[in-house]
């Protein structure tokens, strides 16, 4: 398959600290690949570098064979990759539907030009209603962003993200502080978003990792260990002690 981003001798130093310590992995085209590892193991960095909030020390970052490392987030956006956060980042006193035609000027190319109106921006309002149907949130139009459920929120906040029509999705803990219930209704959202895109998801609950993922890798003190299929990572000896333990039973 081919590689939409490739990632080559990464490296981030943070004064004497060596947080990402040279790592090389290739994302294939089309497929959900998970990053896991223990707290400390420096993923909140990894995603960090590649969506261009922090620029690498050392190493290169290739989207769609196009060198993105030390490029800023919106340069990276602006080619084709965007990211969701651990914590809801909304816009709370704004509406569901404002909040995602918000996050599809970008791609319409409409620019921040204040004198003119938003609702006449056809394409804007168009892509808008299409993804707030995409994420199930029609009954929650109108509602402010500020007042919906975790569990909605975070859906609108994944909306956001693909609003702008990229081809890579970051996706850092979509499910974290979700029920049962709620984390059914994320991983469907997740596959429905992952049907036209590429998609790294970090995650914590290794249900919905062996549940989503295409392909794994283990990221240990800033360091890739494994990558595989789920079968290949649950059975393989180092993840088991330096990671999953009983989890991989």
């Amino acid at each position: 398959m081919t590689s939409t981003l490739s990632i080559r001798r990464l490296k981030k130093n943070f004064g004497p600290a060596e947080v990402i310590r040279g790592v090389d992995l290739e994302v294939e085209k089309g497929e959900i690949h998970a990053v896991i590892g223990p707290n400390g193991a420096g993923k909140s960095t990894f995603f960090n570098l590649l969506s261009g909030a922090f620029a690498p020390s050392s190493g290169e970052i290739h989207l769609n064979g196009e060198r993105i490392d030390g490029l800023g987030p919106d340069k990276i956006q602006q080619r084709g990759l965007s990211r969701s956060f651990q914590v809801s980042n909304v816009f709370v006193n704004l509406s569901v539907f404002e909040n995602l035609r918000c996050a599809c000027f970008k791609s319409a190319h409409a620019g921040y030009v204040f004198w003119r109106a938003a609702d006449g921006i056809k394409r804007v309002n168009q892509r808008a209603e299409q993804v707030l149907e995409m994420i199930g949130l029609q009954a929650l139009r109108d509602a402010p962003a500020g007042a919906l459920p975790y569990a909605s929120q975070r859906a609108l906040e994944i909306g956001m993200t693909i609003a702008c029509e990229v081809d890579v999705v970051l996706l850092d803990e979509p499910t974290a502080g979700m029920s049962n219930s709620e984390t059914s209704q994320a991983i469907a959202l997740i596959r429905q978003v992952a049907s036209e895109r590429t998609l790294m998801i970090v995650e914590h609950d290794m249900g919905v990792v062996f549940e989503l993922a295409d392909r794994i890798s283990v990221l240990v003190y800033g360091e890739v260990v494994a990558t595989g299929t789920p079968e290949q990572i649950r059975n393989d000896a180092r993840v088991k002690e330096a990671y999953l333990g009983e989890e991989a039973a």
